[in-house]
Order: structure tokens, then sequence, then C-alpha cells
């Protein structure tokens, strides 16, 4: 992935996005997606996957906003879609937790805005790797603009 991850409390545990949605998408799993505008909780964002890891992104995303249950948080707007996750675990969480009791206790939300991120791959019951094109290049310039506001 090429962005930028950071974490605010986890008061902030509401997230609406105008993008693909209402499920995570990635960019080889976005077809069965709809644009519109979603909302959630950040908690709803953690897959149940047998094993816990990466989820809950969202392609093409125009705006989002993760905020308290008062109103009040972070609005997050990019210059060009963007591709955003929400959830109540780092990566490093997720990848060291084999089950999901193994998950600590949530204090915070982590946020993370991709230009790009790499897809998911696996077509096929044989394990086929991503394909080439959902992959990020690494030998060309990126470029990840979008603003952050406070909002109530």
């Amino acid at each position: 992935a090429f962005g930028v991850t950071w974490k605010v409390p986890a008061d902030y545990e509401n997230l609406k996005w105008y993008g693909n949605g209402p499920w995570e998408t990635y960019s080889d799993r976005k077809h069965g997606a709809r644009l519109g505008i979603f909302s959630n909780k950040v908690q709803d964002n953690v897959a149940a996957y047998v094993i816990p890891q990466e989820c809950g992104n969202k392609t093409d995303v125009r705006w989002a906003r993760v905020t308290d249950n008062q109103g009040f948080g972070l609005e997050i707007v990019a210059q060009e879609d963007m591709e955003l996750s929400a959830l109540p675990y780092t990566s490093h969480e997720l990848e060291n937790a084999y089950h999901h009791y193994e998950l600590p206790p949530v204090h915070h939300t982590v946020i993370t805005v991709n230009k790009k991120q790499m897809g998911v791959g696996g077509d096929d019951s044989w394990g086929a790797p991503v394909l080439p094109e959902y992959l990020v290049p690494g030998n060309k310039p990126m470029k990840l603009e979008f603003s952050i506001r406070m909002v109530k």
C-alpha cells in the first residue's frame, strides 16, 4: 500500500464515507459494490475471517468522516479518489493474533488513507497471486493528497 496511518481515541467509533460500499472493497474486489454514502461502526469493519488479518478497506472514496457519538470528529477529503479504512486495531495487532479473542482491548481507532492498496488475489482455489493490474507499482512516482478538518 502507499499511504499513511494514524490513531485517534476509540471514542471516534463512527465511520461515514462516500465511496464504494457498503462492505469492504479492494481494487480487485469492488465490482459487486455500489458507489454511495454509507456509515457503520468502526468495529463493524473487522471482518470475521477465521484468522484476523487486514480488512475493512474502502475503495474510490471521495470523503470520509470518523466521529464520536456526539458528531465531533475528523473529515478526510481527497483531491482524487483514495482508499480508506477505520479499524479498532493496528495492522501489527491483527497480524499477531491467530484468533479474534487474542486481539487486545480496543483503545483507539486506526485510520488508514491510501492512494492505492494491493488487491486480494486468490482468483482460484489454488492460491492465485494478485494480478499485475492490481499491484502497487514500486517503480514510478505516486502522489496522495488529502485534507483533514474537524467536524461537528
